[in-house]
């Protein structure tokens, strides 16, 4: 009883030889949607395949690379910046601030070089999120208006051409 194999009314088992040989599948096998010329619903209208939540991250910058970047870019205020461009840089720029800071005609000159070069990577950064440069003024409000600019700094990047530049992972 336990090597029953079903049987079809010709005595040979359903979809096993015959109709494999004639071309067909079993129904759990077919796969219509990687036919040939098979288009989805939203691709036959026009429109783009919907958004999902895995979006892959801009390629991760080194250190010395994005530094390379600010300085090639020292007023460049138009393009974009990837989070790691701009967390590299403000790293860079504290690091520096840090060792001149003690030295004192030495440390203002240095702090005014790296001016330009800190509203240019800010201002690029936020356009990486789809903002104007503008909303840097934002960060000029006491209390509410840096806690803006630190969650923009830190969102991620459009994952898209946007209205400033080509996406840049």
């Amino acid at each position: 009883m336990d090597n029953y194999q079903p049987q079809g009314p010709d005595g040979q088992q359903p979809y096993q030889q015959d109709n494999q040989q004639q071309g067909y599948q079993q129904p759990y096998q077919q796969q219509p949607y990687q036919q040939q010329g098979y288009q989805q619903p939203y691709q036959q209208q026009g429109y783009q395949q919907p958004y999902n939540n895995f979006v892959p991250e801009a390629p991760a910058m080194s250190f010395g690379t994005a530094i390379s970047t600010c300085f090639q870019k020292y007023a460049t205020f138009s393009g974009r910046a990837t989070r790691a461009e701009f967390w590299w840089w403000q790293l860079f720029t504290t690091l520096v601030g840090l060792a001149t800071f003690w030295i004192p005609f030495v440390g203002f000159i240095i702090s005014l070089a790296f001016l330009i070069p800190n509203l240019a990577v800010a201002w690029r950064r936020l356009h990486d999120i789809g903002k104007a440069g503008g909303w840097y003024f934002i960060g000029l409000i006491p209390l509410v208006g840096w806690i803006f600019m630190l969650i923009w700094y830190c969102t991620k990047s459009e994952p898209f051409d946007n209205r400033f530049g080509p996406y840049l992972g």
